[in-house]
């Protein structure tokens, strides 16, 4: 069940320092091991948002998720140390194929720093996104073609894709990544888009310290998906 509560942009904390080591860790164990044993069990490797960070859905019977900063099955919660420790938990094979989507570099012995208290505001920030996206989806029309919001393990990023030719785009939220470091929103329409909404070379961004500043993410979606509708009017 998707936690719905951190909706309101007056929510968002100051980002703690050890932020981006945490998310970098999570991230490489959302690819490396949640995916990859989900992808190896039933051929899918897509995320959900959970209460207090993220997870598979059932596989084979099971779910795997990090919850608190911690692996989960559900019913038990244990800290790793790197990413031998979280294979051992998932039963993934180090030794095994990955697909290469999921072949995030690491190195699988390398400590994997995960603050408890950066991973609580990567979940509420995940949380967060979650619950602009079921919004976006309010009101839409079958034309939209809506996809189901998932968490993309090999980018880190909770997306949904939907729009009629021609003015199909992703909108999503993502934690930071090498094109913009810190937490973003982001509108990224198929085809190449110019003018000042189309700040950044995917489309439009929207980061958190502008959310934090006042910026209505909320609008910034909107906004997108009016310049698209625009656009193949015209």
């Amino acid at each position: 069940m998707t936690d719905r509560t951190a909706s309101d942009p007056a929510d968002l904390p100051v980002l703690p320092v050890e932020f981006d080591a945490t998310r970098e860790a999570l991230h490489l164990v959302a690819a490396r091991v949640l995916g990859a044993a989900r992808y190896e069990a039933v051929g899918h490797m897509g995320h959900l948002v959970v209460p207090g960070g993220f997870g598979t859905p059932a596989f084979d019977g099971r779910r795997l998720l990090v919850v608190d900063g911690m692996l989960s099955d559900g019913e038990h919660r244990q800290p790793f140390t790197n990413l031998f420790d979280a294979y051992a938990f998932a039963g993934v094979d180090p030794a095994g194929p990955l697909h290469p989507a999921l072949d995030v570099p690491a190195d699988r012995g390398a400590p994997l720093l995960v603050d408890t208290a950066a991973a609580t505001v990567l979940a509420g920030w995940f949380a967060f996104c979650q619950s602009l996206l079921d919004s976006l989806l309010t009101g839409i029309g079958p034309a939209d073609e809506p996809s189901a919001i998932t968490l993309w393990p090999e980018h880190f990023d909770l997306a949904l894709e939907m729009g009629p030719p021609g003015a199909r785009a992703n909108y999503g939220g993502s934690p930071g990544d090498t094109a913009i470091d810190e937490p973003y929103l982001y509108v990224g329409p198929h085809d190449h888009r110019q003018g000042p909404f189309w700040n950044a070379g995917f489309g439009a961004a929207l980061t958190y310290d502008e959310i934090r500043g006042g910026a209505d993410p909320g609008a910034f979606f909107r906004r997108g998906q009016d310049l698209l509708a625009v656009l193949i009017r015209s």
